[in-house]
């Protein structure tokens, strides 16, 4: 709506050139600022949410679509109203550079990296919140700091989603050639986004505005680092993360700006289902049971039963999880299946005499179901469900391809 009209108005300009009278009563639009007006402290603010709502409109369709390229999520078009064939060909790994679903989260995902980062250029040329010969008032110091913690664990998050979802081919992670790229550069591979991210988090520790944003921050410091199989750095940020009891990370959604998983995997529309494995009797993989256009029951996901339902991108549990991986690989399985035990325990689960790699790798599937993660641990343990050669990453675009030079 936005774009459309501005182009109204810009139509009427060119249409009623002489009409200066018309165009002087317009009243001055109400949903969009210029550029030159958010170089102002006060504007701070509306970037900051800015950001994230971007990244609320990013992390829907990327996890919708991971969770439907990976065995966690189906598309049957049995289903009633399953009908895109984009998400058929993500169920298959099997995409055309022009699919418009991964199209779509691609241009939202570079929307949003790109606001971080112009969140923290402006931070530094704005001249209301740089040191004057007072120093910083209270309030300015709060705004600046808060605005400094989001550029940057934003800009960081960013640049792990690029990493983590995206790739230049087809088939497992030596041939797909993992990364994305950034005002049309070459394409970043996956272990520099990585690096990246890892250093805008770093920074973000920095202006973190309280001790649960330092733990939020170093929970996303940890996934990154058990993702590119740094397991000591991850267990050392793992131990600062969040705790048992703190809130999770949430993206949040509102009726106007609804969350993705309601229409294109839940109550508002049919699309992907859960894979049967996920049963209605585990309070941890909440699901409801579809009856098909053939009488055949599917089962459909109840974590997002509304438009505005959040997600949760991180929580004391994930934590806990990559803690107890970490010490099964250390050896030390006692601590893991502690740690284990406590996150079964939260939900109400029977706790376990004995747990092994498989076991964490179960707990994880379940804990994380509708998260967008299962996809990166098939990877990582080798678990891949479709046949060889299919895609294991969302490509990169045919529009990013066609507009970047830089890109093969």
């Amino acid at each position: 709506m936005r774009k459309l009209l501005a182009l109204c108005v810009v139509a009427a300009l060119v249409v009623l050139p002489a009409c200066d009278s018309f165009v002087d009563d317009t009243d001055d639009l109400i949903d969009t600022i210029q550029d030159d007006a958010l170089n102002d402290a006060e504007q701070v603010p509306f970037m900051i949410n800015g950001v994230q709502d971007m990244f609320a409109e990013s992390l829907d369709d990327l996890t919708v679509l991971s969770d439907g390229l990976s065995d966690a999520f189906i598309f049957d078009q049995d289903v009633p109203n399953a009908t895109f064939p984009t998400y058929r060909d993500t169920d298959n790994g099997d995409f055309t550079l022009d699919n418009n679903s991964v199209d779509g989260v691609a241009q939202s995902l570079g929307e949003y990296r790109l606001l971080a980062d112009t969140l923290l250029t402006r931070i530094e040329n704005i001249d209301q919140l740089g040191p004057d010969e007072g120093g910083f008032d209270e309030d300015t110091q709060a705004l600046r700091q808060q605005a400094l913690y989001v550029a940057n664990l934003h800009g960081g998050i960013a640049r792990y989603m690029l990493g983590t979802y995206f790739s230049l081919n087809a088939g497992p992670s030596a041939q797909a050639q993992p990364g994305g790229a950034i005002n049309r550069s070459p394409l970043i591979p996956q272990s520099q986004l990585y690096s990246d991210a890892l250093a805008k988090m770093q920074t973000a520790l920095e202006s973190a505005p309280g001790d649960y944003e330092r733990r939020v921050t170093n929970s996303l410091i940890a996934r990154v680092h058990l993702f590119s199989g740094d397991f000591g750095s991850a267990q050392q940020a793992a131990q600062q993360g969040l705790q048992p009891g703190d809130d999770p990370y949430q993206a949040l959604y509102s009726i106007q700006d609804a969350n993705s998983w309601h229409f294109a995997a839940g109550r508002g529309r049919n699309q992907f289902v859960a894979d049967p494995r996920f049963s209605e009797d585990d309070p941890r993989t909440p699901v409801e049971p579809l009856e098909g256009n053939s009488g055949a029951i599917y089962y459909r996901q109840t974590v997002y039963t509304a438009q505005d339902s959040p997600i949760n991108f991180m929580d004391w549990q994930e934590n806990t999880l990559m803690l107890a991986e970490l010490a099964m690989r250390n050896g030390d399985d006692g601590t893991a299946l502690d740690l284990v035990n406590q996150v079964r325990e939260d939900a109400g689960v029977d706790a376990l005499d004995s747990v092994d790699m498989q076991t964490i790798i179960d707990e994880r599937d379940k804990v994380l179901f509708a998260r967008g993660l299962r996809l990166v641990d098939q990877r990582r343990f080798d678990l891949w469900h479709l046949p060889q050669g299919t895609w294991r990453f969302l490509p990169i675009t045919e529009r990013e391809r066609n507009d970047n030079p830089n890109i093969d």
